[in-house]
């Protein structure tokens, strides 16, 4: 007998199983109708998957309408270019980069920032100066980019491939030249004041699609941020739109917006500074870091975790809430990494039993551990060995919350939740907050004594010695663990993907490496899984962290293969 239609038989049970075509996946939400009929018998699971097929038909051919629909409402009425809006273009946007270089300098970048940013527009200066000589625009992505952001910053409602958008750039970059040109007299020394922006001629009403109820995507960006769960993947995802909603334009109508534009987009990225948002954090324009040949790019991981998954969630959570009001449907699938980075390229590795040795009893942390300058970096490292805790989940642990006993065991807790001290982000992979018993050699070692004596003095950072930057209490003092490296002859920046050794997660990686060796399987002690529950019984059955004598008796078995010098 043959089987019903788009079923198939697993553990006994028909299922009923049908793919959603690919242009509808933005709309829908999902790639594949996956239920259980809850029935071994195929005569029973005939019928079932006929109703259930004939729902599934319904559904998809509402979503095909609404497909339709949404394109049809993308066609937008060509802006009306009189010689009064042309020269609004033109000069508008030179007092917009004027504007926008001004506030660059006044926000009093370093030297490298500066250096950098002044050497991209000349690259642009003469680019533009070579292209409207000849009659013909710039054509790269980062100049496309840097001009829709101009235009949409002085009321252009104007999209690229739009019948009028070759006049409209034409005189963009006419603008934009012309203030590359005074740009460069400031760069020599010369005062060249910011002219006010020239008044919108009636004809150009940025305000008319707003008026008339039509939706921009900023306005959707806005919406959907203050909407979404806050945690730690949300700063991601404000970074993401931020970058998206720069280079696409806020102030767009979400009916003009193109799966083109989505590509190009996702690929632009990938060659933007691994910086950059610090350098747009100080002022420099997203156009601008777009349009620069960088050292670094961002990684394979960061794109996918950062930007795409994130940017493909929106979409179709976009689709999905503003289908009617114009949204369109589109999707992040199979656009891949292009930038020049490797996978795993930073991954570090453990070390070996004889790198330890080399580390831990060479001269180097003998001495530094009866120094009392380094003594922060010395129980650094210290801990790091007997928790595998990330470098920042250790360094932002506050003495005065942070730390306590248990039926006579001291422990630490790592959590985003407790008092952090001054200037400390406190955040902890996964949001998950978790309880590590000291090791009765850490104790033993006096790292106990040393958390009262810290609170006692009251710090409110483990580490007080170690500068916070940027809310991380760390940053900056992996420099110096990192020098600690090359100074006992560790460091490895020149091995294969996977293989180098650059900075404190090699600690982590090490602690981690030899627990699964001794066969040491605690998940709450590392933040990882150790794999005998599954990520459903993790979140739907298993209620509450796990015992704390059992972390201990799993960590009292845990043994360094080194003998650690006592201050």
């Amino acid at each position: 007998m043959r089987k019903p239609p788009h079923t198939e038989k697993r553990g006994g049970q028909w299922w009923y199983r049908r793919r959603v075509p690919t242009v509808l996946i933005p709309i829908m939400g999902f790639g594949e109708y996956r239920e259980s009929l809850r029935t071994p018998d195929i005569n029973e699971a005939r019928i079932k998957a006929s109703i259930r097929d004939a729902e599934v038909t319904v559904e998809l051919k509402t979503a095909g309408e609404l497909l339709k629909k949404q394109q049809a409402q993308t066609d937008q009425a060509p802006l009306k270019l009189t010689p009064e809006s042309l020269a609004y273009i033109r000069e508008a946007v030179r007092a917009h980069t004027l504007k926008v270089d001004e506030d660059f300098r006044r926000s009093q970048p370093d030297e490298d920032s500066l250096v950098a940013y002044e050497s991209i527009l000349g690259d642009h200066y003469a680019s533009t100066g070579n292209a409207l000589a000849l009659g013909t625009v710039p054509a790269s992505a980062g100049e496309h980019s840097m001009v829709q952001e101009a235009l949409e910053s002085v009321g252009i409602p104007v999209a690229p491939k739009a019948p009028e958008w070759q006049e409209v750039i034409h005189r963009a970059m006419e603008g934009y030249n012309g203030a590359l040109q005074d740009i460069s007299r400031r760069a020599s020394g010369d005062f060249v004041p910011t002219p006010v922006a020239p008044p919108k001629p009636a004809q150009i009403d940025p305000q008319a699609a707003t008026a008339a109820g039509v939706l921009t995507l900023g306005k959707v960006i806005d919406d959907y941020l203050s909407t979404i769960k806050q945690s730690g993947y949300t700063r991601k995802v404000k970074r993401c739109l931020q970058l998206f909603g720069a280079v696409i334009g806020r102030d767009s109508l979400v009916r003009d917006i193109r799966q083109k534009a989505i590509t190009q987009f996702l690929r632009d990225i990938c060659k933007l500074p691994s910086n950059w948002a610090h350098l747009h954090d100080k002022g420099m324009p997203v156009a601008t870091l777009l349009a620069g040949d960088h050292d670094e790019c961002i990684s394979p991981a960061t794109y996918r975790d950062n930007y795409r998954a994130p940017l493909g969630a929106f979409l179709a959570d976009s689709m999905r809430d503003h289908g009617e009001d114009g949204f369109p449907a589109l999707t992040v699938e199979r656009i891949e990494y292009v930038g020049t980075r490797k996978d795993n390229e930073d991954q570090q590795r453990a070390l070996t039993e004889s790198e330890l040795k080399t580390l831990i009893e060479g001269p180097k942390f003998a001495a530094m551990a009866q120094d009392p300058a380094q003594e922060a970096m010395y129980w650094f490292t210290v801990l790091s060995l007997f928790t595998g805790a990330r470098p920042r989940e250790l360094c932002q642990a506050n003495p005065q919350v942070d730390f306590g006993q248990h039926e006579g065991h001291w422990y630490m807790d790592l959590s985003p939740h407790t008092a952090a001290g001054v200037g400390i982000k406190k955040t902890v992979k996964t949001d998950e907050e978790r309880r590590i018993p000291l090791h009765p050699e850490l104790v033993a070692l006096g790292f106990p004594d040393y958390v009262k004596r810290i609170k006692g003095q009251g710090a409110d950072r483990l580490f007080p010695d170690f500068r916070v930057k940027k809310g991380n209490p760390f940053e900056a003092a992996g420099d110096d663990f990192t020098k600690l490296l090359k100074d006992v002859g560790l460091y490895d920046d020149k091995a294969p993907p996977g293989q180098v050794v650059l900075g404190a997660y090699v600690m982590r990686k090490t602690f981690i490496t030899l627990c699964r060796n001794q066969r040491i399987v605690s998940k709450e002690i590392t933040g990882h899984s150790d794999g005998t529950t599954t990520k459903i019984q993790d979140r739907s059955y298993i209620f509450g962290p796990e015992p704390f004598a059992v972390k201990l008796g799993e960590l009292v078995r845990y043994r360094l293969p080194v003998v650690v010098p006592k201050r």
